[in-house]
């Protein structure tokens, strides 16, 4: 359960997940047939941007470098594209404080705040070296190496960005999202361009961050909404997910409902193992049980319910299966969800409803139907 719960964060005080050496060392063959050829120089697209998480506020920040444009928008590849592109991507990373934007760090803002992939000129010290390559909420990465030298042509910067760049954090990340996506947003959120007091974020938090910032807007617009007339059900499978989406006639409330298979990615148990967290005003701590999933599936539903201009109480079931064998980021159930929403809806039966009896917040439901009868 505390593996299920934790995904690799060090709940349980080791510096190292071994969950996740253990997957890096199952996988080592495989991961090998998509490592690019390793060098001190490479040339390449600056094409995605990370901020490291441990030992924060000193931390290690890196530009991605690989020959892929499009590194970041991975949904519909199979997983053995997704490992070829991202293991791709070199990083070339410096120590730096968080709280100390320097004017190497600068530099670095120029890359993550373009638009469009920089074309980059990268020298180690020394010959970079894979590292562990996966977390759960971002997807793998390459080669990894200390920064000697960077050279790079004129990034492609929207003058939105220098417009929102001093605004408030969460109105720069609303505005950023209308404008762009949830990806360009949690960057420019991640390399501590947006805010009053400029710091670096790391990118794990900034992604959960601005799904959070995102969704709480959309709440408070779709709580003055017309209830949804009539039950419906979504559904959709990626990369060994399954996702199972239940819109319910009852004023805005969340749940998910994540399901571990037994000898999944996370659940090395003989039992399946299933947590969840939810809200009925708004949550107020973090989700502990599901984590970044929480908030990148609440996006997705808030997102179908404002184009809808109703609210409902939505239910989202997980079930992570056996062949989910390698973590790819939450944007596997953000983009899991929103595909599914973007399907014809089923009308739900209210046999199917009462099968699903570990879900209180559909057995609510029906009870309220049968005082009303």
């Amino acid at each position: 359960m505390l593996c299920v719960k934790c995904k690799g964060k060090g709940y349980c005080g080791k510096q190292s997940c071994p969950l996740l050496n253990n997957i890096y060392k199952s996988k080592f063959k495989e991961i090998l047939k998509y490592l690019p050829e390793i060098k001190n120089e490479v040339f390449g697209n600056s094409a995605s941007f990370l901020v490291g998480r441990v030992n924060y506020p000193n931390v290690f920040l890196s530009p991605l470098v690989g020959s892929f444009e499009d590194a970041e928008n991975l949904y519909g590849l199979k997983k053995e594209e997704i490992l070829k592109i991202r293991l791709n991507l070199f990083s070339p990373r410096i120590r730096v404080n968080a709280h100390r934007i320097t004017p190497l760090v600068e530099k670095l803002q120029e890359i993550a705040m373009s638009i469009k992939p920089v074309d980059s000129e990268v020298e180690f010290y020394n010959k970079p070296k894979l590292l562990l390559p996966f977390f759960n909420d971002i997807p793998p990465i390459g080669p990894v190496g200390n920064l000697k030298r960077l050279n790079y042509d004129n990034p492609k910067i929207p003058q939105i960005v220098d417009k929102v760049a001093d605004d408030y954090s969460i109105e720069g990340v609303l505005k950023i999202y209308k404008r762009f996506d949830e990806v360009y947003a949690s960057r420019l959120f991640s390399c501590g361009v947006l805010g009053k007091e400029k710091k670096l974020v790391p990118t794990r938090w900034a992604i959960t961050a601005v799904d959070d910032i995102v969704g709480k807007s959309f709440i408070k617009k779709i709580r003055d909404y017309k209830v949804l007339d009539e039950p419906l059900k979504f559904e959709n499978h990626y990369l060994g997910n399954k996702f199972e989406i239940y819109f319910l006639p009852k004023p805005w409330s969340f749940k998910l409902i994540e399901t571990y298979k037994s000898g999944c990615i996370w659940n090395k148990s003989n039992k399946d193992i299933t947590v969840s967290d939810s809200e009925i005003k708004g949550r107020k701590k973090y989700a502990n049980n599901t984590g970044g999933a929480y908030y990148a599936a609440r996006l997705a539903v808030l997102e179908k319910l404002n184009k809808m201009k109703r609210q409902a109480t939505v239910v989202v079931k997980r079930t992570v299966k056996k062949d989910y064998d390698i973590p790819l980021g939450v944007w596997v159930v953000r983009e899991g969800v929103r595909k599914a929403l973007a399907k014809r809806p089923l009308k739900i039966a209210e046999s199917e409803i009462k099968n699903l009896n570990i879900q209180r917040t559909l057995d609510e439901y029906i009870n309220l139907n049968k005082i009303s009868d």
